[in-house]
């Protein structure tokens, strides 16, 4: 006899279970950043449960209440296939009623599952990953190339708005937070013309976001980032569509990983300007 599944909010005492589930899937949060999920969106965190255990999540990160993504899904391989995903993606969905446009990452499997629910998809993403290597350090910065402070993200919002698609400063603010070495400006004539931030993940450091004019000033902010890290393992979200970045990040050493289907539900409004956005900022956060 199946199990009964309940559903209800994410509790504090629900994130040691929630990261046993990422960890057996190989995921990179931390519980910092479970913890920017509930406490900012408390009703958007969900957890399924049977017998006494948590072995369901999802997640919603609601920008400026136009636009939501959904992330951390999870669920438990000994209770998959009992339909979990589907009842904890129809009652978060149920919850972002008030968001004119939802998006999500998903992985080439679940693309299917999620056109049945109405999600279109707006673009492909690659997950590229560094290994571990040996590089003398360089801590020179280029002269257009500046490290970013915290009271220096302020500068980014309008740009990053404009790009992203909303304002997003509770998480730029949580990704600097997490590695603030790894936070790069760069600045011509006096304009800001692109910036790149690091997260410090559980395995890996994760680059993005990044916003970027062009290829050139995206290579820059990049090979800094690079610099500082040293042999710390990388990885990065870029989408499909950049012939001559990825030949560059091959010549770093760089190989491309799992394919992520960038999708949309209801009307993709807050599309933003998506040539400029170079590096996501991870599939949990868009």
């Amino acid at each position: 006899m199946d199990s009964e599944i309940f559903l209800s909010n994410m509790q504090q005492e629900d994130l040691e279970a929630a990261m046993d589930l990422k960890t057996a899937e190989g995921w990179n949060q931390t519980q910092a950043d479970w913890e920017l999920f509930l406490t900012q969106h408390p009703r958007l965190c969900l957890v399924a449960k049977a017998e006494g255990k948590t072995v369901g999540t999802v997640t919603a990160f609601a920008y400026e209440h136009k636009l939501a993504w959904i992330g951390m899904m999870l669920v438990n391989p000994l209770f998959r296939r009992k339909g979990i995903s589907k009842r904890l993606m129809l009652e978060l969905m149920d919850r972002l009623s008030f968001c004119p446009t939802i998006k999500l990452d998903a992985t080439p499997a679940g693309q299917f599952v999620y056109e049945k629910l109405g999600f279109k998809k707006e673009y492909s993403l690659f997950r590229w990953i560094r290994k571990p290597v040996s590089l003398l350090p360089n801590n020179d910065l280029s002269p257009w190339v500046f490290k970013l402070g915290i009271l220096e993200l302020r500068d980014l919002l309008e740009l990053d708005a404009q790009v992203f698609g909303a304002n997003r400063e509770l998480v730029l603010r949580h990704i600097w937070r997490s590695l603030p070495g790894g936070a790069f400006v760069c600045r011509e004539q006096g304009g800001i013309k692109g910036f790149l931030l690091c997260r410090k993940g559980s395995r890996y450091i994760q680059l993005g976001p990044m916003v970027a004019e062009n290829d050139t000033i995206a290579k820059a902010l990049l090979h800094q980032a690079l610099m500082q890290l040293g042999e710390k393992e990388a990885v990065l979200d870029m989408a499909a569509n950049r012939s001559e970045m990825k030949t560059w990040l091959e010549q770093q050493g760089f190989e491309m990983q799992r394919e992520l289907i960038r999708m949309y539900l209801h009307t993709n409004a807050c599309a933003g300007i998506p040539e400029k956005y170079y590096l996501m900022a991870g599939p949990e956060l868009g």
